[in-house]
């Protein structure tokens, strides 16, 4: 739609503030207003649809809490980088491919990767022993150099203990388990929350403490419904949406 064509329908029964909030997330997302570019003020915006800086307000602030939007003192409010709608939620898919899909430049740093014994929690999540070993991966992610999520894992020694010969910097591990049949990953349990950020995030994944991260519990199953792998993912986010479909059969 050309941008002089875009009018707010004040006789519609949709809020005004709506109306506005979805003009301006399209002028976002056409790249009519590029990242980082300022967009017009209240009072310009008032002016430019006839509406109240009131009415302006409350949908810019929408925008800016959904982060599509920043306010920077002395500045004015900036369009943000765009959040990645990640999909894994509602399907097994590496990172890799998902990023790559999505047209970016995955990259993995490894921050520990060992042999380690399982605590009481974590031989229960995999239906091992207490004590048993266990591989545990601490891994950062990053899209086109930014930093995006945090990543531990815990994996069965004895059925992954393979997985120590490469180097998983630059291995997808849903594809490296599913060399073997007993490993392959076919069923997932995801557990999500919403926390904020800490200390370790601060450091790890340039955001401010405080600001939200979403939080995931996954546990991966093989095809005899046998535990192989139990992930801990802290996203930013600022970065990051996750879609889900529902289907009604």
């Amino acid at each position: 739609m050309d941008k002089q064509t875009k009018t707010i329908d004040k006789l519609a029964p949709i809020p005004m503030f709506y109306q506005l909030k979805q003009i301006l997330l399209s002028d976002i997302e056409s790249n009519f207003y590029p990242v980082g570019t300022m967009i017009p003020t209240e009072l310009e915006l008032s002016n430019m649809y006839n509406i109240s800086r009131t009415t302006v307000r409350q949908a810019v602030l929408d925008l800016v809490r959904e982060g599509y939007l920043t306010r920077q003192k002395g500045k004015g409010t900036i369009v943000a980088k765009q959040k990645l709608h990640h999909v894994f939620v509602q399907q097994i898919e590496s990172f890799n491919s998902e990023m790559q899909r999505l047209g970016k430049i995955p990259t993995t740093e490894i921050l520990g990767f060992k042999k380690i014994k399982a605590t009481s929690y974590i031989a229960q999540v995999l239906n091992l022993a207490n004590g048993a070993d266990i591989l545990y991966m601490h891994r950062r992610r990053m899209v086109d150099g930014e930093p995006i999520v945090t990543i531990i894992t815990y994996l069965p020694f004895e059925r992954c203990s393979f997985l120590i010969k490469y180097k998983m910097e630059k291995e997808s591990l849903y594809d490296l388990l599913s060399l073997n049949l007993d490993t392959r990953v076919v069923q997932v349990t995801r557990r999500i929350e919403v926390t904020e950020a800490n200390e370790q995030d601060m450091k790890l994944l340039d955001i401010k403490k405080g600001k939200p991260i979403q939080l995931f519990y996954t546990v991966g199953k093989n095809k005899e419904g046998v535990p192989i792998e139990y992930s801990i993912a802290r996203y930013r986010g600022d970065r990051s949406s996750f879609n889900v479909t529902i289907r009604m059969e």
